[in-house]
């Protein structure tokens, strides 16, 4: 891989695992304010999601970094990186801390708007990378942001008509390497 293009990739691997990093401690820290056994589960669940994302993510930036071409999506999806995984931020999100006397519905709100936060960076990453693995790499994430979306959004939906929680155990976990 040409230099520059080595750099751009690594780069974005980099923003993109530290976005990662930020929802899955939002998703711990939901998980332990909501009071709901379904809401923690829906909240566990994602935060899962994130550290399979970061798998992933470091999984291509270990192949990059050592000189290598992107790995095809469905080997990264299994491969296992070189490094232990670096789970937690390198500095918390402030815009991600759920207030004292927010209600579920609030914390999925902003669950939501970090989502889609996460699917228009991934689609523009997919924009910006040349390599056609790289671009199924992006997109794969960009779709799975964008199923948490509508996941969460389901959930509010409920929350607000229902007064409970929604959760469909045939639709969570969304990351299913597949």
């Amino acid at each position: 891989m040409e230099k520059a293009l080595c750099k751009a990739a690594l780069t974005a691997l980099e923003k993109a695992m530290e976005v990662e990093r930020q929802g899955k401690v939002f998703y711990e820290e939901a998980a332990g304010q909501v009071k709901d056994e379904a809401g923690k589960a829906v909240f566990e669940t994602l935060a899962k999601d994130e550290v399979e994302h970061i798998r992933l993510l470091q999984a291509e930036y270990d192949q990059i970094q050592a000189e290598q071409e992107w790995m095809a999506l469905d080997e990264a999806k299994v491969c296992e990186p070189q490094v232990p995984l670096r789970l937690f931020p390198k500095k918390k999100d402030v815009t991600l801390t759920i207030p004292a006397g927010s209600t579920d519905a609030d914390a999925l709100k902003l669950a939501m708007a970090f989502e889609e936060s996460g699917y228009k960076a991934y689609a523009k990453a997919k924009k910006e990378t040349n390599d056609p693995n790289g671009k199924k790499v992006f997109d794969f994430l960009a779709k799975q942001e964008n199923n948490h979306y509508v996941f969460l959004q389901k959930t509010l939906d409920y929350l607000s008509n229902q007064g409970a929680w929604y959760f469909d155990e045939q639709e969570f976990p969304m990351f299913d390497g597949g």
